[in-house]
Parts: structure tokens; sequence; C-alpha cells
């Protein structure tokens, strides 16, 4: 249930920064009237698409990979393998999202450079927010 709003989230992102962009091109290139707003908006919906994709892939646990190694060190080797990337995995996302939210902290008080009214911390909180939730799918065991 919650993945499948994650995932709806995402694709609605992502056709939103395709739509804007497309709409950005033809009002710039088409009636020589660009919206100054729009690159910004489309870097940002980006961003919270790809990490709202992440956290799909993590969940799955298809998240690219290297095998060469696990292959080649058999069976036991692959389960010590999976475990300890599990743990590292963890450590790193519950690291990033620490120094995400206070980089997201610190820039509380800004707003967007081509609207003002709009704070840029909804989107300062893309990384933390979703390092979190990948760390704490990590976390859960997984049903098999």
């Amino acid at each position: 249930m919650f993945l499948s709003v994650i995932q709806r989230a995402s694709s609605y992102l992502l056709a939103a920064v395709v739509l804007l962009m497309a709409a950005q091109v033809i009002l710039r290139f088409g009636f020589n009237a660009p919206q100054a707003w729009a690159e910004e908006v489309d870097r940002y919906l980006f961003v919270w698409s790809v990490y709202l994709g992440s956290i799909i892939a993590t969940a799955k646990g298809t998240h690219i990979r290297v095998l060469f190694v696990v292959e080649w060190g058999g069976p036991k080797f692959a389960k010590a393998s999976e475990q300890i990337g599990r743990v590292v995995n963890i450590l790193s996302f519950s690291l990033v999202a620490y120094y995400g939210f206070g980089l997201a902290w610190d820039n509380r008080n800004s707003s967007f450079y081509t609207l003002d009214f709009m704070p840029q911390v909804i989107f300062y909180l893309s990384v933390p927010v979703c390092m979190t939730i990948m760390a704490l799918y990590l976390l859960v065991p997984r049903r098999r």
C-alpha cells in the first residue's frame, strides 16, 4: 500500500517534470517567452522523483549492485555479503539523512530564487526524508 503510493507520487512528479519542460521549450523557442521559474521547479521535482524511486528500489531489493565478487564467492558468501551490505546501507542512509536534515534546517527560511513565496526547505527535505524511509525499509525484515 505505502509503496504503491510512493510509486504513484514518483510517477506523477516525473510526468510533471516532462510536461513542464515541454511547456518551457515551447514557450522559449515557439513564443520567445521563457518562464524563469520553470527550470528551478523542474530540477527539484526531478530530485524528489528520483529519491522516491530509490525508496521503491530499496524496498524491492532492486538497487544497482555489483555481483561479480558475490557470485564468485558462492552461496554462503552471498548470504554474508547481503547482510553486510544491508548494515552498510543502513549506516550510509542514516548518515546522509542526519546531515540532510541539518542542511534542511539551515535552509528552513530560504525561498526559491524565482518564486519568493515557495520555501526551499520542501525540496531540501527530499534527501533526508527518502533516506530515512530507505533505512527503515532495510531495518524491517523482508517477507518473501
